[in-house]
């Protein structure tokens, strides 16, 4: 009996974990694409790209090799591309939030090679950091906090931009969650009942 309620909470564990599960975007035109971290940063990537395959952009717990040891970065996102894939230069916007506009911010880079480079830059009014890249990797974004002059005069008031990211299959994935789910419960409610 307490192994059959085990077994019904774990499913309903599962089903209702399954749409905070992140899927990463992907683009292979201009238009980009934005992806959004667990603690509220967003990185867009856009640019031209051209071949048959896909860049993909996630929010990763992997910090750059070279974040200096007591540092946290504020994100930190992996972006990789298919071997098919080529591209000459890409735009990254960090929206890090007015909270920290005016500060300095470094970017903390580690290629899929192991190589590692920072790219300095402020934090916009707007509460962003935009930065251009030629190689994909590992981007950490640390901020100076005491540098931030604030968002005093800021309109904040913005809604979020519109991604394009088509959630169709998190929508599937999680229909299929909850029906497997309901077909588990009744399963057991079945068992329990003899």
């Amino acid at each position: 009996m307490k192994k059959k309620l085990a077994a019904l909470f774990c499913a309903a564990v599962l089903a209702m974990s399954l749409p905070a599960m992140a899927f990463a975007a992907q683009f292979n035109s201009p238009a980009g694409t934005t992806v959004t971290g667990s603690n509220g940063v967003a990185l867009t990537v856009k640019g031209d790209v051209s071949g048959n395959g896909f860049i993909h952009v996630e929010p990763s717990s992997v910090r750059a090799s070279n974040v200096p040891s007591g540092v946290t970065p504020v994100a930190s996102f992996e972006v990789t591309a298919d071997d098919s894939i080529s591209f000459t230069e890409l735009t990254f916007v960090f929206s890090v939030g007015a909270q920290y506009a005016g500060a300095d911010a470094t970017i903390y880079i580690q290629h899929g090679d192991g190589s590692t480079e920072t790219q300095q830059a402020k934090v916009a009014a707007d509460g962003t950091i935009t930065i251009t890249v030629d190689k994909l990797s590992i981007f950490s974004v640390v901020i100076d906090e005491s540098t931030a002059t604030g968002s005093a005069g800021v309109d904040t008031s913005a809604t979020s931009p519109q991604t394009g990211a088509n959630m169709n299959a998190v929508a599937g994935v999680t229909v299929a969650a909850i029906a497997g789910a309901g077909v588990v419960a009744f399963a057991l409610r079945k068992k329990i009942a003899e």
